[in-house]
């Protein structure tokens, strides 16, 4: 599917209804200018919402403030065995894997020598927080954690996190261990398009089947109660990742989908689970209702084929099509039927097939808001001196046929005009 990246700046100055919500605006007051207020009331010190298709952001709060991301980290970890790993490989927990993360809270009680899959390890590391599994996942993708903790760093640099840093895998709370709501929700959004990061990601439970040392199955319910039954279930979520640590309190990162609309957010430094919830779901509930995903899918947008000829000859056909759908972020307030798709073609008059392009331009309310490059194809016809006699001797054939027919039809009224002059016998 084909979208346009970013809600056009035309739609921002024709309609008066920003893409970045942020701050509303109020009277200047000495109280109001040192606090802000936003256009969602949360009690959460950063926050972000953006657009999951496009990546725009349309509600932010302190946004870029370095905080701690808890178990958020594991967001990264399973994204890079997902990216590296085969789901059905088998990993062993080993002695050197077992004595690099803190036995006392958020393990799944792997024993060493015990031996799961890559799949068994990503979903217990995501759902339950597992840092056991995500030892596994780290020596199985990068030798050792301290390479493995090298490779989220450089993804993140990669990905343009700046305000990123990982000082460990699992999400242990240090200084050194930060990151931001704007970077997660990037990160996130580039994860759940690995289509094995988006399946653990979104499941609210897990079985693991009984292994080398662990004879009855393990049922994992997914931490997080956005996506399964219990006091904050919400029914647009599909998938979160809850963490916290004694130090920075709670944070919540989650997608939501809506009438085609897809949502990511993330709340940081929550004092509770409970506000953390709370929060997001303020936050999800405000996005839907005041944005819009509008799709215009290609049997709408429809084909053109431009005729080529040479020398007046009818040499090939250049067939445009869409490749797949388009679709844009608009406030809710505005009429979705007033977005409307044309073909415009380029070059049309030449003569060689390869020149000519086209492309859907979209407009909202008459107003450019983006195009998108069209799919060719070229159906081409033989125009040498044999393939156009053809025609010409088939030409001459039909008019010969003609006349034949024309003769025998004249024939035969001719003999029975003089057959009736004839006295009779």
């Amino acid at each position: 599917m084909r979208k346009i990246l970013a809600v056009i700046a035309v739609l921002l100055l024709g309609f008066c209804l920003p893409v970045h919500a942020e701050e509303t605006a109020e009277e200047e007051t000495e109280e109001t200018a040192s606090q802000p207020v936003y256009a969602v009331d949360v009690s959460a010190p950063s926050a972000i919402l953006i657009d999951r298709d496009s990546g725009s952001v349309l509600f932010d709060k302190n946004s870029s403030a370095h905080m701690d991301q808890a178990s958020l980290n594991k967001i990264m970890a399973v994204y890079l065995a997902a990216s590296t790993l085969s789901g059905s490989q088998n990993i062993t927990m080993s002695s050197e894997a077992f004595q690099t993360y803190d036995h006392s809270s958020g393990v799944l009680w792997i024993q060493e020598g015990e031996t799961l899959s890559v799949s068994d390890a990503m979903y217990a590391t995501m759902l339950q927080s597992a840092n056991d599994t995500c030892a596994m996942l780290a020596e199985a993708a990068a030798v050792n954690p301290d390479d493995f903790l090298a490779r989220m760093n450089a993804k993140a640099d990669e990905l343009g996190m700046a305000d990123t840093h990982y000082d460990n895998i699992f999400g242990y709370y240090s200084e050194g261990n930060y990151s931001t709501a704007a970077d997660s929700a990037a990160l996130l959004r580039e994860a759940l398009k690995n289509e094995v990061f988006a399946g653990v990601f979104s499941a609210s439970s897990y079985t693991i089947s009984p292994t080398n040392m662990q004879s009855q199955p393990r049922v994992l319910a997914n931490d997080c109660q956005l996506i399964r039954e219990g006091g904050y279930t919400y029914p647009d979520a599909v998938g979160g990742k809850i963490g916290s640590t004694r130090q920075k309190g709670y944070v919540l990162a989650a997608c939501a989908e809506r009438n085609g609309t897809k949502l990511i957010a993330v709340v940081l430094g929550e004092d509770s689970g409970d506000s953390a919830y709370r929060d997001i779901v303020r936050i999800f509930n405000w996005g839907f209702e005041n944005y819009q995903t509008v799709t215009i899918t290609g049997e709408q947008i429809g084909t053109k084929t431009v005729e080529v000829y040479q020398n007046r000859k009818h040499s090939a056909d250049v067939v445009f099509s869409s490749g797949g759908n388009f679709s844009v972020l608009l406030p809710a307030s505005i009429d979705a039927s007033l977005l409307t798709a044309e073909i415009i073609t380029s070059n049309e008059d030449s003569a060689d097939p390869e020149e000519i392009t086209a492309q859907v331009v979209f407009k909202l309310d008459g107003e450019t808001i983006g195009t998108d490059k069209m799919d060719r194809k070229i159906e081409t016809y033989d125009v040498s001196f044999e393939a156009v006699e053809l025609p010409l001797i088939k030409q001459i054939l039909d008019y010969f046929s003609i006349a034949v027919l024309a003769f025998v039809i004249m024939f035969r009224g001719i003999r029975n005009f003089f057959g009736a002059l004839e006295p009779p016998e």
